[in-house]
């Protein structure tokens, strides 16, 4: 059975726990369970013990003879200040450390940003029960047992059980002609209008600073309502049947309701902002357990190869538990994805891909997917279109001050290197 599907936990509106109730009643069971698991991890990461500061109650985690312990109090040599809200989403895997500390929900008072990101897997682990990754645990067979070709791409005449052994083992694919040039210069002219009639925060776009000075739109959030060329060919059978390659039901993003799609322009010459994005996952933010693995869908409106722009994996990413900071520290096979116009890319949501900064000519694209059907005990909280493209679009300044804060230029520029 060919499965990407990692859920533990059930996606419905976060269950309040407070720091008392969260060591009297949450953590024993779990600490008892996965404790010795989680200590190894923190180990091989050499975290320092953690505290939480949670609207005046603490809460430490730190080494046992037995594996990590969880008691009330402070003491950790890392501490870190959130909400109560903020601490159930942390626990309840709605947020990640990096989402609380990127969005300003989680503030480091002692200790380093990138120990409190850190801890995450090792948090997910006690939690969880899902071992954070240790490298040479991952490696790569295809169907007959030996070594798997991770540059092979796939046409429509190729087995689909195949295709999908591909995607679980690999965590990506690369399909090759799904649409003809013709079908992606009309998305492309849609495109262009869209661009044209974006306005800087009206909510429904991301925007760069080039070289010159001037912010250009970079991404057109619910491109699907701006492009009826683009819904047909997401209705059509050539696309829907990425569905179908491996054993877990998926529904595809709806593109005729809500933000199903986003059309994105790379452009040369990008500064500032969001147009390239280094290393991450697509749950980077939080939701692994609840979530993972959808699958996003890249559509090569133009061309895409390391000259402007192509889609980078890491490869068998998707089944390491990491920090979402952690690309330095997997020893896993980088891989570049060039396509050709109408071909189109898949990589689960978790995933650690990039795409690097066009250097020669710009790269048009649209990401799209598809997510895990609903889980019988599923009760998910179903935002609106327009809070969705909201919070969305408020990511951008979220990332954008990210990257401004980054120490050197040279270390933005190793964060695109395959």
């Amino acid at each position: 059975m060919t499965t990407v599907d990692f859920r533990a936990r059930p996606d419905r509106a976060v269950i309040p726990v407070d720091p008392v109730s969260f060591v009297a009643d949450y953590a024993p069971e779990r600490v008892e369970r996965n404790g010795a698991v989680a200590l190894h991890s923190a180990d091989r990461q050499g975290l320092p013990s953690l505290t939480l500061e949670v609207d005046g109650e603490s809460v430490t985690i730190e080494r046992s003879l037995s594996g990590l312990a969880v008691r009330s109090g402070s003491g950790g040599d890392l501490v870190v200040a959130l909400g109560t809200e903020t601490f159930a989403e942390l626990v309840h895997d709605a947020v990640s450390t990096f989402g609380a500390e990127m969005t300003g929900r989680a503030e480091v008072r002692r200790g380093e940003v990138d120990e409190f990101i850190g801890w995450e897997p090792v948090w997910r682990t006690l939690l969880d029960g899902r071992p954070a990754y240790d490298p040479g645990s991952i490696d790569f067979r295809d169907r007959a047992g030996a070594p798997l070709d991770l540059h092979r791409s796939f046409g429509a005449d190729d087995d689909p059980a195949e295709i999908g052994h591909f995607l679980g083992e690999a965590g990506f694919l690369h399909l090759r002609g799904v649409f003809t040039a013709e079908e992606m210069a009309a998305v492309s002219a849609d495109l262009d209008r869209a661009m044209e009639e974006a306005e800087r925060d009206d909510g429904a776009s991301w925007w760069a600073r080039d070289e010159a000075g001037e912010w250009k739109p970079s991404r057109i959030l619910g491109f699907n309502h701006r492009s009826a060329a683009l819904c047909e060919l997401l209705s059509t059978g050539r696309f829907s049947r990425i569905a179908t390659f491996t054993d877990d039901e998926f529904v595809q993003r709806d593109p005729f309701a809500g933000d199903a799609a986003e059309g994105l322009h790379k452009r040369v010459g990008i500064i500032e902002g969001i147009s390239d994005v280094s290393w991450h996952k697509d749950c980077a933010m939080g939701g692994h357990s609840r979530k993972c693995c959808g699958l996003v869908t890249g559509i090569s409106v133009t061309s895409a190869g390391p000259e402007n722009g192509e889609l980078g994996v890491v490869a068998g990413s998707h089944r390491a538990n990491i920090a979402a900071l952690g690309v330095e520290q997997i020893a896993l096979p980088r891989v570049p994805v060039p396509t050709e116009t109408g071909d189109v890319t898949v990589h689960c949501s978790c995933t650690l891909h990039m795409s690097r900064p066009p250097v020669t000519a710009e790269r048009r694209v649209v990401y799209t997917g598809f997510g895990l059907a609903p889980l019988p005990e599923d009760d998910p909280v179903v935002l609106d279109a327009e809070t969705r493209r909201k919070q969305r679009a408020s990511l951008n300044d979220h990332v954008r001050r990210h990257q401004h804060a980054e120490s050197a230029t040279s270390t933005r520029r190793a964060n695109f290197e395959l």
